[in-house]
């Protein structure tokens, strides 16, 4: 279960980032070539979506690595904390209301729902692994810093991705 709502929860995600990519012109020839193009771009933005939230796990995993203490005798659960986020990632479903009825208000509801997104991944963390809410708050904050980090890379070269991450994004609402 966990694995089929994280694969459509990237597919929202990638559907969305299309979408916002997409331009008004569409052309009814079946051997219209920008429409594969279209379509590849779709496959794209899915493995970039995919390497933005892996890179945003493995930024929380590492965070939470490096601090557990060395007098501790006992692990953290992350199979456990890796299945709380995939589930906590339920918000991305928001997403694709925000593109069906669109809206002149559309950037601020996908701000909002980045935000759900990201309080639901802080309490899964905290909820999960028992921790403090600090502890909970720096090791989404590195998830962050690492997904911010991929994206700038993805920017660098030049890939148009069309993040949520509002740091290295051009347009703003």
């Amino acid at each position: 279960m966990h694995g089929k709502l994280c694969i459509f929860c990237l597919l929202c995600e990638a559907y969305l980032r299309w979408w916002q990519l997409q331009d008004s012109t569409q052309s009814p020839d079946p051997d219209d070539f920008i429409r594969y193009a279209k379509e590849w771009d779709f496959y794209r933005l899915f493995m970039v979506a995919s390497l933005e939230q892996a890179a945003f796990f493995l930024g929380i995993f590492t965070f939470l690595w490096v601090e557990r203490p060395v007098t501790e005798k006992t692990r953290p659960n992350f199979v456990l904390l890796l299945k709380a986020l995939l589930l906590s990632s339920y918000g991305k479903l928001l997403l694709i209301p925000a593109v069906i009825w669109e809206h002149e208000y559309t950037p601020l509801c996908l701000r909002l729902v980045t935000l759900f997104v990201l309080t639901s991944h802080f309490q899964a963390v905290r909820v999960t692994l028992n921790v403090t809410r600090k502890l909970s708050f720096l090791a989404i904050l590195s998830g962050c810093l690492l997904e911010s980090a991929v994206v700038y890379f993805f920017q660098r070269v030049e890939w148009d991705v069309g993040s949520d991450c509002a740091i290295y994004r051009s347009q703003d609402f």
